[in-house]
């Protein structure tokens, strides 16, 4: 795929990812009479905060892999700065790791989340 063509779906996927809107009333505090209501709104407003959350940082990918683009380093792992694998690329267009260095870099995280619970 050429770089042309993956800017076009990376401007695409932060258009997508900013026209996403959480409401105030998603993520708002309130008591309610009920217990049952309560829980329910505390599990909506914790999903709302995940979507939020994630679509931040895809969005921060995307800005970082538009960056890439322009200044010549995109498709080259930040780890190990090997060639990142075209499919990998069409797959997550944002990705930043090889495969291995992404893996390795999972493996970390869970290891640190872990490690946190502990």
């Amino acid at each position: 795929m050429k770089t042309n063509e993956i800017k076009k779906i990376l401007l695409a996927k932060r258009h997508e990812l900013k026209s996403r809107k959480i409401q105030q009333e998603d993520i708002a505090i309130e008591r309610k009479a009920e217990v049952f209501d309560e829980i329910q709104q505390h599990a909506d407003r914790a999903l709302a905060l995940d979507s939020l959350t994630r679509n931040w940082e895809i969005a921060s990918q995307v800005t970082d892999a538009l960056r890439r683009i322009d200044d010549g380093t995109y498709g080259v792992c930040d780890q190990c700065e090997e060639k990142i694998s075209e499919k990998r690329l069409a797959a997550i267009p944002w990705a930043k790791f090889c495969i291995r260095c992404q893996e390795l870099a999972d493996q970390s995280n869970m290891e640190a989340d872990h490690a946190q619970a502990a």
